[in-house]
């Protein structure tokens, strides 16, 4: 089955929420161990792979590469074992260590690559699977959202990016920076769920780097509202998806420099239907600027953090407890138990 169920609160402040609010000191310990990783371990090409918010991690930490262009790549844990190969470095990202597919697509890829599994637990399948193994999991997260984890994950791995690619990414300024957001996105991000009241479907829409932020908080808005979301890319969004948006929608923009004008038409196209809009770094129904500016593929990480807040206080607005991913409902937990057997998750 899954991680072991945390304390069930009845309100705010749930776990979720005291997980990120502790995000920033997840990082400076991650930042500390991964100061002491023998780095020479990594061969090119790297490869990424892992599920979900684990997955999601990965690339952000991971996308500043192909920027500079450098061979790596990411993939979804159950195709590589099942439908690719790799060689170089595969890290293999878990937050518990144990999730199946990413440790059995770590086994098949050990013959031809160098396996690296990143964990919050010591002594886990993952680790046991890979010839290398990180341990990040001095506080390891509480929520079953994995908030807090991503964020260990994502700097662990831009650690390991900056080392690939020599990069000189200065992580402890970047550190710093991400502590500024956590403190000043949580008021405005409350007031902005509250304002943006009860919907029925959401979309999540972003581009090149901040592609990943879309999936990841759609991810969370699911886990922590049981609203459903879909996280697509920007473009991608005006074909097909406005037939269903309507005045009950919320479509969520994370908007960037190149992207500002096709964000506009979006927006404006929104009012049409009479569907609401939220944007982060651009101009919505409903607006927030995250108040540091890094490199567009390193700025993901923080724009992370205000749609963490924006899906924890919809929860709040749905009466949902977002810690629990609905296992409190039997049927649910009947079902994770199924995918996911004793010790697989």
């Amino acid at each position: 089955m899954t991680d072991d169920l945390p304390l069930q609160r009845t309100g705010h402040p749930y776990i979720m929420y005291d997980m990120l609010r502790d995000s920033y000191n997840g990082v400076k310990s991650t930042l500390q161990i991964m100061k002491k990783v023998d780095m020479s371990i990594f061969r090119s090409p790297l490869t990424i792979t892992g599920n979900g918010t684990a997955l999601h991690s990965g690339i952000a930490g991971s996308q500043i590469l192909g920027k500079r262009g450098l061979q790596w790549k990411s993939i979804q844990a159950y195709e590589l074992e099942h439908f690719s190969t790799a060689e170089g470095t595969v890290m293999g990202i878990s937050h518990t260590g144990k999730t199946k597919s990413t440790v059995d697509a770590i086994k098949k890829v050990s013959k031809s690559a160098v396996t690296v599994g990143l964990s919050h637990f010591d002594n886990t399948p993952l680790l046991k699977a890979s010839k290398y193994g990180i341990v990040i999991g001095n506080s390891p997260d509480q929520s079953l959202c994995n908030t807090k984890a991503f964020f260990d994950n994502a700097f662990a791995m831009l650690a390991v990016s900056n080392h690939f690619g020599s990069l000189g990414v200065d992580l402890d300024d970047l550190a710093e920076k991400f502590r500024n957001v956590l403190e000043k996105a949580d008021g405005p991000m409350k007031n902005m769920a509250q304002g943006i009241g009860k919907v029925e479907r959401i979309f999540v829409l972003g581009s090149g780097p901040n592609f990943v932020v879309a999936r990841e908080g759609a991810q969370k808005i699911k886990e922590s509202t049981h609203i459903h979301a879909e996280g697509i890319e920007l473009e991608e969004f005006n074909h097909g998806c406005t037939s269903v948006i309507d005045d009950r929608s919320l479509v969520i923009i994370i908007d960037s420099e190149e992207d500002s004008s096709r964000s506009g038409d979006i927006v404006k196209a929104c009012r049409y239907t009479g569907t609401k809009t939220a944007v982060i770094n651009g101009q919505g129904d409903s607006s927030y600027s995250v108040p540091e500016k890094v490199d567009p593929y390193i700025q993901p990480i923080l724009n992370m953090v205000p749609v963490y807040y924006l899906a924890y206080y919809m929860a709040l607005q749905y009466g949902v407890n977002p810690d629990y991913l609905r296992f409190e409902d039997k049927r649910y937990l009947d079902y994770d138990n199924v995918v996911f057997p004793p010790g697989a998750h």
